[in-house]
């Protein structure tokens, strides 16, 4: 009603191990975590790229990877998350995802490729790094997608290339063009929170009206 259950889903991820321990649903914590990791990172990371590919090149990706090393280690860390999901370590899978969040959007700021794009020598550079970051950001979601199963499903729509697959991820999406870029995510409101657990807790029951009662018989 008031909130992206989706939003649920990776709190309850990032806090499940693989053994059997109580979670602790601080919402305060769900409300930081969930805007720095799925929103400032992951969804971020394919608007950032977006932009550029639909506005400088219509859309249309680049026939090769900028760095096609980081994107070979993005595949190969499949590995060990996919045995955190294989053993139920759910907290492992999700940290390990958002590690690797972490250095595509480094290397979208190294990058710079809002820099790159003031000069038209260096529109092939730009479009070469944003197909590489959209790229990391498919195999991110393909990480996610046991997670996210809605977003992981619109963002394989936005790519334009089919549904996410494990073993897809190691082949790059390159010549190909991207739909327009709708937001994935939208950042929680605290506020919409509030409402939930306002909305949540019992309400009193409205008093009951006394019975009528007939006049007495003249």
């Amino acid at each position: 009603k008031l909130l992206d259950p989706e939003h649920l889903r990776y709190y309850y991820a990032i806090k499940l191990g693989a053994g059997l321990d109580d979670i602790d649903l601080n919402l305060e914590d769900f409300v930081a975590r969930v805007n720095a990791d799925l929103v400032g990172k992951v969804v971020n990371l394919a608007s950032r790229c977006a932009g550029f590919v639909s506005q400088r090149f219509a859309g249309q990706l680049a026939a090769s990877l900028d760095e096609p090393n980081l994107f070979a280690r993005f595949v190969a860390a499949g590995e060990s998350i996919g045995a955190a999901y294989d053993q139920l370590d759910f907290g492992r899978a999700m940290r390990e995802t958002m590690a690797l969040a972490d250095a595509a959007n480094r290397y979208i700021d190294d990058q710079k490729p809002w820099v790159l794009a003031r000069d038209p020598a260096s529109l092939p550079r730009v479009q070469d790094v944003c197909t590489t970051g959209l790229n990391l950001f498919r195999v991110l979601m393909t990480y996610l997608a046991p997670v996210l199963p809605r977003v992981a499903g619109e963002a394989a729509a936005f790519l334009g290339a089919g549904p996410l697959t494990w073993a897809g991820r190691a082949t790059p999406l390159l010549g190909s063009r991207i739909q327009p870029y709708q937001p994935l995510l939208v950042r929680v409101d605290p506020d919409a929170v509030s409402r939930m657990v306002e909305d949540s807790m019992d309400k009193p029951a409205p008093a009951a009206k006394p019975a009528a009662t007939a006049p007495a018989p003249a």
